[in-house]
This record gives C-alpha cells, sequence and structure tokens, in this order.
C-alpha cells in the first residue's frame, strides 16, 4: 500500500514540475504512473483469485457463479482505469462512453444469473 502511494505521489509531483514547460509530457508521466499502479493492482488481484479459487469447494456446481463474479469485478476495474485515464486527459466524452459500455457489458455478463433466478421463481410458483 505504502509503495503505491509513494509511486503516485512521485509521479504526480513530476508530473506537475513537468506541466509548465511540456504538457505532453506531464500526459505520458500521468498514463506511465496508472499503467505502473494497474499492475501492482493486478498483483494483489492474483490474491483474491486464489482465494476464489478456495471458493470452489463450497460452491460445488454453483462454480460458474465465481466466474462471473471474476468477470464482473475485472471488466469493472478496466473501465473505471481507462475511463479515468480519459477523463484525466481531457476526453470526458470518451470517459462517459467508457463507463456506458461498461455498465452494458456487466448487464448482459449478469443475464445468466437473471435467467437463473426466473427459472428458480417459476419453481417456487409451481
Amino acid at each position: 500500500m505504502l509503495q503505491v502511494c509513494v509511486l503516485i505521489m512521485a509521479g504526480l509531483f513530476a508530473a506537475l514540475v513537468v506541466r509548465k514547460d511540456k504538457p505532453e509530457y506531464a500526459t505520458l508521466i500521468i498514463l506511465l504512473t496508472s499503467f505502473l499502479v494497474a499492475m501492482k493492482v493486478l498483483g494483489v488481484m492474483e490474491g483474491i483469485m486464489e482465494e476464489m479459487e478456495s471458493w470452489r469447494e463450497i460452491l460445488n456446481e454453483n462454480v460458474r457463479y465465481i466466474n462471473l463474479l471474476i468477470k464482473l469485478i475485472g471488466i469493472t476495474y478496466i473501465c473505471e482505469f481507462a475511463a479515468n485515464l480519459c477523463r484525466d486527459s481531457g476526453y470526458s466524452a470518451l470517459s462517459n462512453h467508457i463507463e456506458l459500455f461498461g455498465k452494458v457489458t456487466i448487464m448482459v455478463a449478469g443475464f445468466p444469473v437473471i435467467k437463473t433466478m426466473l427459472r428458480m421463481l417459476e419453481e417456487i410458483i409451481r
């Protein structure tokens, strides 16, 4: 955690110093810093993935829900990361499109869960 905070602060200060003379370099510094932070997040996510793999024993035949959960978390983080980069670079319209795409993708990925819930409700009603 401390490493990530130090990395972010160093990238921010470097971008602020460079921004006066070379604003395009400041953007590159922020992009590089964001990429490095994303790599650290992926390292943390590896531990989360291992923990979720241990849940497979508990869920037995419902393992697909773990896979869906992992997919939804990935979509959320990737879209948020890309949208924030676009917003920080001054392209808020593009950022909004990325967020919309992420929401629609999550909705479509969640259809199997909705379908299962409807089947369960149908069985309960019968």
